[in-house]
């Protein structure tokens, strides 16, 4: 299955950010095979994988641990391409949440966003599906970082959160953290996400004419249908593996009927991708697992459970089949510390 990829358009705003640090951004553009002028190239995929190490690189030059949450603090609306310019020109904030997370996934593959409106809360999440992508902090924070500016943009700084969570440890100066989202922010959580009050989501925006939504919109829907069927198809199974709650999974019957498809129409697509259901759960299952693993100290039998195997051997045969060794052994080699 090819690896899932980005649009080299989000460099663009990073690769600047590099450069307002005084060091100039070409070297690691190199080391991922991209030159400058490929960054403005609307059709240019990059590797995911790339994209999240050249931002994990460009902190090491930076010499900034928070260089993600700087950059999340210098966004506009060009620095995430068209995506941006759908957000701020929304009619609501309700509307550009959700159609900002509908269309993310046009130009970023393999990564969870998600707009949540409940009696009280908004939240919006973001998360990188695949839990073998390790250096992806900076990506989080940024990701956060830069919804919340343009949020703020949107609502003319009218936009107060109510807390904010990382999937990741705290690195660095908690009031750097606390200072700019102006609220508590909580670590080692289940994924990244903010939340605020849903009073904010009916106020109009204040940035970009709401005539421009639609058009922007029409543009990203064609980009969209453009894509390769296949591997929406992935993406979109992935998106409900996440969704679900780790221990109990959707069935192939129910992904299916959540597609519109048959069981066998959803197969035959994964096999032109070179996957299978039964790799795309395991994956998943595994993924979960390793991350559990790392992040604290649970009993291998909760962590079975946790990921839908009703007894210890069976996880402990799988995940050892998956990673070519025993989940003891991971917590305590080279897993628990990536």
């Amino acid at each position: 299955m090819p690896d899932p990829s980005i649009s080299a358009q989000f460099l663009r705003h990073v690769a600047n950010c590099v450069e307002l640090t005084g060091r100039a951004p070409d070297g690691l553009l190199a080391n991922i095979g991209l030159t400058r002028g490929e960054l403005d190239d609307p059709e240019r995929l990059i590797r995911l994988a790339d994209f999240l190490s050249f931002f994990e690189d460009a902190a090491v030059l930076a010499r900034n641990p928070h260089f993600g949450l700087h950059a999340g603090r210098l966004a506009g609306s060009d620095s995430l391409g068209p995506l941006s310019f759908l957000f701020l020109s929304a009619p609501t904030l309700r509307q550009a949440f959700a159609s900002f997370t509908r269309y993310l996934g046009t130009m970023q593959q393999a990564s969870r966003n998600a707009f949540r409106e409940g009696t009280r809360w908004a939240t919006f999440e973001y998360r990188v599906l695949d839990e073998g992508l390790t250096r992806r902090r900076q990506d989080a924070e940024y990701s956060l970082g830069a919804t919340y500016s343009l949020a703020r943009q949107f609502t003319a700084g009218a936009l107060t959160l109510a807390d904010v969570r990382f999937e990741h440890e705290m690195v660095g100066d908690y009031a750097r953290y606390r200072d700019y989202f102006g609220c508590e922010v909580f670590f080692d959580q289940p994924g990244n996400s903010f939340s605020f009050e849903i009073a904010y989501l009916d106020l109009a925006g204040k940035a970009l004419s709401p005539a421009l939504h639609p058009i922007i919109e029409d543009h990203l829907r064609h980009r969209a249908h453009g894509a390769e069927p296949a591997g929406r198809v992935v993406a979109q199974i992935q998106a409900m593996l996440a969704a679900a709650p780790s221990d109990t999974p959707p069935s192939l019957h129910d992904v299916a009927r959540g597609l519109g498809m048959s069981p066998a129409s959803v197969g035959r697509h994964l096999k032109a991708q070179g996957t299978s259901w039964r790799s795309l759960l395991t994956q998943h299952r595994m993924a979960i697992a390793a991350r559990l693993l790392r992040q604290g100290r649970r009993d291998i039998a909760d962590i079975a459970l946790a990921v839908g195997y009703s007894e210890s051997a069976s996880f402990i045969r799988a995940f050892a089949r998956h990673f070519g060794t025993t989940p003891l052994r991971y917590r305590s080699g080279a897993g628990a510390n990536s």
